[in-house]
């Protein structure tokens, strides 16, 4: 007798979760040294020390029980941001997600619910503006990646500011996001820890190496906007892009970063993602087998890892 449809979508979903477990049988995980290097100062890195005044809220709203939408002003700057749960108030840890700066709203919304349920408050904000879009050069890039880490070092301030006694706070950041986060976390020593996935590396040879289809186009068009070449962009990158990650990585203590890396990545190719996890330090390191985007096959496993790392670096 043939199979019903339900029957068959049974076996379906069986024959996935079997593979997936499969997968997740074959991660790996990198234990970080048993000396870790100290971080170095600004001064030995030759990194400005960027002072960040104190925001101003203008606006809070409770949406719905539990989930919060503000809007801070701040050094010239509108951050529109999200608290899940009561961020900081309660005295539960607080984990700051970093935007991926080319979108991902429903990304963000999975990932803060998946973190929260682990214990965790969770805050964000919205993008400062997209990236890799036409009209944009290295030097707008660079500022594009100046004021996304200031918003998030601004809702960071008022987030320990708001708290009646001092809660830990962590930082996750994915993809272009985990860039940004590793900036953040040289320039916010007092966060308890910091997880950087599904990213990498040396922005300036990164933008031809990646599979991924907007930094192609914004590359092709580079290329015939400006009638220049590989080699021309890559040395206009390496000149305008002060918040390069692999200069910053060295600032931060490698026992607070867990780096999450993707085996069969191409957007982030392993050459990148190594010479971050190189430039931190080799901190802690899992390793999931999949590509940039069919990692999120593996979420909640990146994510029992992650908030784990957190755990521990709190105590």
């Amino acid at each position: 007798m043939p199979c019903t449809s339900s029957e068959a979508l049974l076996r379906h979903r069986r024959a996935l979760a079997l593979t997936l477990l499969a997968y997740t049988a074959a991660c790996t995980f990198t234990a970080p040294p048993s000396r870790p290097r100290p971080p170095l100062s600004a001064d030995e890195l030759g990194l400005p020390v960027v002072t960040v005044p104190r925001p101003q809220l203008t606006a809070l709203h409770e949406d719905a029980p539990g989930r919060w939408s503000g809007t801070l002003t701040g050094d010239g700057e509108q951050v529109a941001f999200q608290l899940r749960g009561d961020a900081g108030r309660s005295g539960a840890p607080v984990v700051l997600l970093v935007p991926i700066l080319a979108g991902g709203a429903d990304l963000m919304e999975s990932v803060a619910r998946r973190v929260q349920a682990r214990g965790f408050d969770v805050a964000f904000c919205a993008r400062a503006d997209g990236a890799l879009k036409q009209g944009q050069r290295g030097r707008q890039l660079d500022e594009l990646f100046r004021r996304t880490v200031l918003h998030q070092r601004l809702l960071l301030r008022w987030l320990r500011e708001r708290a009646p006694t001092p809660v830990p706070l962590f930082a996750l950041g994915m993809s272009l996001g985990g860039m940004v986060a590793t900036v953040l976390a040289a320039e916010e020593p007092d966060l308890a820890g910091t997880a950087v996935c599904l990213s990498g590396g040396d922005i300036k040879t990164l933008i031809a190496a990646s599979s991924e289809s907007r930094v192609q186009r914004w590359r092709r068009w580079r290329l015939d906007e400006d009638g220049i070449g590989d080699d021309s962009l890559r040395d206009e990158l390496a000149q305008c892009l002060d918040h390069e990650p692999l200069r910053y990585a060295p600032a931060v203590p490698t026992d607070r970063v867990l780096l999450v890396s993707a085996e069969f990545d191409t957007v982030i190719p392993q050459r990148h993602q190594d010479l971050l996890w190189e430039a931190f330090g080799r901190p802690a390191r899992f390793t999931v087998p999949f590509g940039h985007y069919t990692a999120a096959l593996a979420i909640d496993t990146i994510l029992a890892k992650v908030t784990s790392h957190f755990s521990h670096t709190r105590n």
